[in-house]
């Protein structure tokens, strides 16, 4: 089996607990106080080179794959219209993390958890799924359902995605690629992994950030149910 890797934007603790509460004031304005961005080359040291390449790999090809949510890539098998990928929002209340709007991809999309099971669910050596991180845009307006609408006539082979999230009474629309938080399933006897995965950051622009055994992202995806994958959270759109 080929090299493998597994991209995963790294969840801050407490970013899987329901979002019971509206967005702080900090955050309202017209385009909001962007969340904490992927540290920058000059002021992180974890950045493994062995791992680098392999990294700015997945983040050129990922688009292609597709958001694990976006059910408009398939024949229809639901009981209702399918619908776009959404954008959700971290429900992380503090550290990097905190009210970032994101959107998931994922190379391999059976095994990854979008519906939570009673058991955890293995992944394979070889996944890569990647986790867009956006700056969140508070609108003064409803959702467009013209705009998602015409989602629906778009083919199968496109990107799908409602931008759009609705927090309380309030909306917000993810204007701009803030950048990708990481992690990289390689072999689990690979030396200087955390058990064959690797963490790290990627900016808009492509720049490895950082990769390697990141302290910051370790420490929240070892308690992930499945394996160092979190899983999908529910959407705060509900029908919208």
């Amino acid at each position: 089996m080929r090299p493998a890797l597994l991209l995963l934007l790294a969840l801050a603790p407490g970013c899987t607990r329901p979002l019971d509460e509206p967005v702080t004031p900090a955050t309202e304005s017209k385009e909001a106080q962007p969340p904490a961005a992927p540290a920058s080359a000059s002021t992180t040291t974890e950045l493994d080179p062995r791992f680098v390449p392999l990294l700015a790999a997945a983040f050129r090809d990922y688009k292609a794959w597709g958001r694990i949510d976006d059910e408009l890539r398939w024949a229809p098998w639901l009981c209702r219209m399918p619908q776009p990928g959404r954008t959700r929002m971290s429900a992380a209340e503090d550290g990097g993390h905190a009210r970032k709007l994101y959107s998931v991809f994922a190379k391999d999309q059976h095994p990854y958890p979008i519906i939570h099971t009673a058991a955890p669910v293995p992944q394979p050596v070889g996944q890569i799924v990647v986790k867009e991180s956006y700056l969140p845009e508070l609108m003064d307006k409803p959702i467009p359902q013209g705009e998602l609408a015409a989602l629906q006539e778009m083919p199968a082979t496109a990107d799908h995605f409602n931008p759009y999230v609705r927090v309380g009474d309030r909306v917000y629309r993810a204007s701009r690629l803030a950048g990708a938080y990481v992690v990289l399933k390689v072999a689990p006897e690979t030396p200087g992994t955390d058990a064959g995965w690797v963490y790290g950051t990627v900016t808009p622009e492509g720049e490895v950030t950082s990769a390697g055994r990141v302290a910051s992202c370790m420490g929240c995806h070892v308690s992930a149910r499945h394996e160092r994958v979190f899983g999908l959270a529910p959407s705060q759109n509900g029908d919208n």
